[in-house]
């Protein structure tokens, strides 16, 4: 057992008072306040975000004391205080695309706690898109069959660029080189992608040409400009006078994301008024990019599509792709797939808790906040929302801070005489059908502090003993006895 003086013993008592009053001051601050900052991309290691002190309202000279740090946030690795703790810094490289995707605004969160008295700060940091990506096509040679007798106003596919910027540094515009044959038509869909497409303006005439060569350049709007390119190559056909046509020009389809590989996804369908080898069809995809090409397989006798890898919501959301339809004369037509992802609640919420106050002493008041829980639930709407709960009949409460925070707070007075040590299970549980949840526990144990005075076991004892006779006897725990004409008392306090 440890043994303290008393001047220990008042010292102790005065940190923990102290302690308990600067908690005291914080219980009310339950809205937490967030900062905004914006920096652009692959921004060097050490570069400035901000001046978090600064904006936090601290001064250097209470910083110390309020030992300011980054705490919760799934994207705090990329940010540091480093050894001035005043600014917050890029602490590792950030590359927009990777992290964001097609995302925008593309936005990494964290939280900041100061003590003394405590607080959460929320701070968003935006990540502005640079012109760092070319555009780039997936195939740069494209072949394209066209028979001689197709007629003007004809259109052909040539797909779409990629180009991972956002904004004006994506992809902007197409470019053809001049040809008297042809002409380009550039198209937009409904979620901003490009398309170009190659419009025939004259008759071919195979007997005379049977080749051309094109040049097609994707630019964006990024200053300066970056570009790339495709190499096209036309082929001109003997006639073949029906092509085939597809029972839809759009397909629109939607997955759930848990669909099993192997499983049958839709089915494309063209018919051909030819007979014979002219009026058999040959499904391809004629616009996919490598990362869709390993999700998906055509056949291309029956025009069936499965899925042969992974889909998944919180990845991409949708897909659009491309199919030929090829009769055995050469003739073609396309159409366009659709594809909207489902999601389903794939992923159980995670927490993250961060004691504050450990050992609590057994004096703290009612609101004092003792620990901070973060939840992080990566799936969407109902499926991504979640509330936390923890076990009933304990001195304690949670409180909502913001969306995905929560302070565990003193409910009712602690007394450590009692109960010396809580076992807490928060639990965060997603509205998903069927919900998913996940728990932590938290031990918190109580210290003592002096709140009981010494006690007699009774008001008052009585004793008879005859006169110059040597006694001992037992009152409460101390021992009374009379040597040599005196009385003296020896034993020990208890409470």
């Amino acid at each position: 057992m440890e043994v303290r003086s008393a001047a220990q013993g008042w010292a102790g008592a005065g940190r923990v008072a102290l302690l308990a009053a600067v908690l005291l001051c914080v219980w009310w601050r339950a809205a937490a306040e967030r900062l905004r900052y914006a920096i652009p991309e692959e921004l060097g290691r050490g570069s400035l975000v901000g001046p978090l002190v600064r904006d936090l309202g601290l001064s250097g000279d209470e910083l110390p004391a309020r030992k300011l740090r980054i705490v919760a946030g799934d994207e705090k690795h990329y940010f540091t205080l480093q050894e001035d703790n005043t600014n917050l810094r890029v602490n590792d490289r950030i590359d927009r695309e990777s992290i964001c995707g097609a995302v925008s605004p593309c936005v990494l969160s964290l939280e900041a706690v100061v003590e003394n008295p405590f607080d959460i700060f929320h701070v968003s940091v935006t990540i502005q898109d640079i012109n760092d990506n070319a555009p780039q096509f997936d195939r740069e040679f494209v072949t394209i069959e066209i028979i001689e007798s197709t007629l003007p106003g004809t259109r052909f596919p040539l797909g779409s660029g990629r180009d991972p910027d956002t904004g004006a540094n994506s992809l902007q515009n197409y470019e053809l080189t001049p040809s008297q044959f042809f002409s380009l038509l550039v198209r937009e869909s409904p979620d901003g992608t490009k398309h170009a497409e190659l419009v025939l303006e004259k008759v071919l005439d195979r007997e005379k040409q049977r080749n051309h060569h094109l040049i097609l350049t994707a630019v964006d709007g990024g200053d300066p400009v970056l570009s790339g390119t495709a190499q096209i190559k036309i082929n001109v056909t003997d006639a073949n006078d029906n092509p085939p046509v597809f029972t839809k020009e759009i397909y629109i389809v939607r997955l759930m994301e848990n669909l099993p590989e192997g499983s049958l996804a839709f089915q494309v369908k063209a018919t051909d008024s030819d007979e014979g080898t002219n009026a058999e069809i040959t499904y391809s995809f004629s616009d996919i990019a490598k990362s869709i090409r390993k999700l998906f397989t055509l056949d291309p006798r029956t025009g069936d599509v499965r899925v042969t890898g992974p889909l998944d919501y919180e990845e991409r959301k949708y897909y659009e792709v491309s199919v030929e339809g090829k009769d055995g004369g050469g003739l073609t037509a396309h159409a366009k797939v659709h594809i909207d992802i489902i999601d389903v609640n794939d992923h159980a919420p995670t927490l993250s808790l961060l004691p504050i106050l450990n050992p609590i002493p057994e004096d703290s008041v009612p609101s004092t906040v003792v620990a901070v829980i973060n939840v992080r639930d990566r799936d969407s709407g109902e499926n991504g929302e979640v509330s936390c709960k923890m076990n009933e009949n304990l001195p304690f409460r949670l409180e909502m801070s913001s969306e995905n925070t929560y302070k565990l707070i003193i409910a009712s007075a602690l007394d450590r005489e009692n109960v010396s040590v809580y076992n807490i299970t928060i639990t965060a549980t997603d509205r998903g059908r069927p919900s998913l949840w996940s728990s932590r526990e938290l031990v918190l144990e109580v210290s003592d502090v002096n709140d009981n005075a010494p006690v007699f076991e009774e008001a008052a004892y009585s004793a008879y003993v005859a006169e110059n006779n040597a006694y001992r006897m037992h009152i409460g725990t101390g021992i009374l006895w009379k040597e040599n004409g005196c009385l003296s008392m020896m034993g020990s306090r208890k409470k």
